[in-house]
């Protein structure tokens, strides 16, 4: 079976009509369409992943996931078919299973652009490698006209931190589509990293005039003009957070050497040993804080900007429920006096302005509960706050312990730790915030 070399026959015409319903949106036309072509032609794989098709449209994920495996039953070796399953399991996050199929599509009809195409949009949720930059040099040799290969070249450099490489791709798009946001996105990114500051000039003042509202384009464009923006827009946190959902545990713990959420559930559990608290996780990713805590006699709460990140967060099943929004407006919005203790572990370098943070935790916290938080530490005779050139803000503890009194905490304990995590190989300073509301 080919996707390219569509059969004249009553029933290529059906699933096309019944693809065309999908498209308007009439669901549930093309679904009793649908049923009547399975009885029509019960062994006809393109039937089972129209269903597939159908499923998606409806957001019905496993529906899709299902239906695409009876289709690769009834063809195991249709490309169309592996591929199709392959993005099915790759929007539930089943990524190594996804690429396993990805890999016979490909090796089935290497040459094949729509194929190439549909791996590497499956590869866009695994970790960069040599095999899935070697799809994208293929496709861009069978379609060189088509820029979709060298974004994504640009980007799976740039995850990397191969920024020259990166910068060559996104620069060859550059060349035939002056204009194309998002490689002068890239290419800004790597400029950046780079530290090549007249280029990343030009490329936020060229993006600044094509995009003159975008809250993204703004901070970068600040901040290559030397202005420290008081904090990060929200989408640039939840897509980064979004891109390392998958294998952040891994790649933090184990390669970063993360361990502040360990340690903070200790702290908790010294001061709460009877586990009776109720806890507000702020920027509670994953959901690391809550596995090394473990149940408590209360409930969790858990905020994250990112999508991607409370989904792997609720496999846990620790968390009472997840709020997707920023901190700042889960701050701004929970009620007073609803909490025995926040916890608050690497979201305030990217928050940056602690000014709205700290009084509404103290607001939110009840009489004799704590705010446990982190920061990295910039030192004593650098500013209270500074943008890094890792794009995260830096602060110091000194102004965070007053900011702390200021808004009412009787006691603030600063653990200073030598690394809140490793960066290129070495310790990346950092303290740890204990502060308590007194008691009624």
């Amino acid at each position: 079976m080919s996707d390219h070399i569509i059969p004249d026959d009553p029933l290529t015409h059906e699933l096309l009509r019944i693809r065309n319903l999908i498209g308007q949106g009439q669901l549930r036309e093309a679904a009793l369409a649908l049923n009547q072509a399975q009885r029509a032609a019960p062994q006809d794989a393109r039937v089972p992943m129209m269903g597939m098709r159908l499923a998606t449209a409806a957001g019905n994920l496993e529906g899709a996931t299902q239906a695409a495996r009876r289709g690769l039953a009834l063809a195991p070796d249709w490309p169309v078919a592996l591929s199709e399953l392959a993005l099915a399991l790759a929007r539930q996050s089943k990524t190594e299973e996804a690429m396993q199929h990805a890999r016979k599509a490909v090796a089935l009809t290497p040459n094949d652009p729509m194929v190439i195409q549909r791996a590497l949009a499956v590869a866009e949720r695994a970790e960069p490698s040599a095999e899935t930059l070697q799809w994208a040099l293929k496709g861009q040799k069978l379609q060189p006209d088509d820029m979709r290969y060298a974004l994504f070249l640009g980007d799976r450099f740039a995850r990397q931190k191969n920024y020259a490489q990166a910068r060559v791709h996104y620069e060859a798009i550059l060349d035939k589509e002056p204009d194309n946001v998002v490689a002068l996105r890239g290419a800004l990114t790597c400029a950046m990293d780079m530290k090549d500051s007249a280029a990343a000039t030009a490329r936020a003042d060229q993006l600044l005039a094509l995009q003159p509202d975008d809250e993204n384009v703004r901070y970068f464009h600040a901040v290559v003009h030397g202005a420290t923006p008081t904090t990060q827009p929200r989408s640039v946190v939840s897509t980064l957070f979004d891109q390392y959902a998958h294998n952040f545990d891994v790649h933090l713990v184990r390669g970063l050497k993360y361990r502040t959420p360990e340690r903070v559930a200790q702290i908790l559990t010294e001061l709460h040993p009877d586990r009776r608290f109720n806890l507000l996780d702020l920027g509670c990713g994953t959901g690391l804080l809550g596995v090394y805590l473990g149940p408590i006699e209360g409930f969790m709460i858990g905020v994250d900007l990112s999508e991607k990140m409370l989904e792997q967060a609720a496999r846990h099943h620790l968390y009472a429920r997840f709020h997707n929004v920023n901190v700042l407006d889960a701050l701004r919005d929970t009620p007073a006096d609803h909490y025995e203790a926040i916890t608050c572990l690497v979201v305030l370098v990217y928050v940056g302005d602690l000014t709205p943070v700290i009084p509404n935790a103290f607001r939110i916290l009840k009489a004799g509960g704590h705010f446990i938080f982190t920061c990295e530490a910039a030192a004593e005779d650098e500013a209270d706050m500074l943008l890094r050139g890792s794009q995260r803000y830096a602060h110091k503890a000194s102004y965070v312990e007053r900011l702390c009194r200021e808004a009412g905490f009787d006691d603030v304990r600063i653990e200073h730790l030598e690394a809140l995590r490793m960066e290129n190989n070495e310790p990346l300073p950092g303290f740890i915030v204990i502060a308590h509301k007194p008691a009624a």
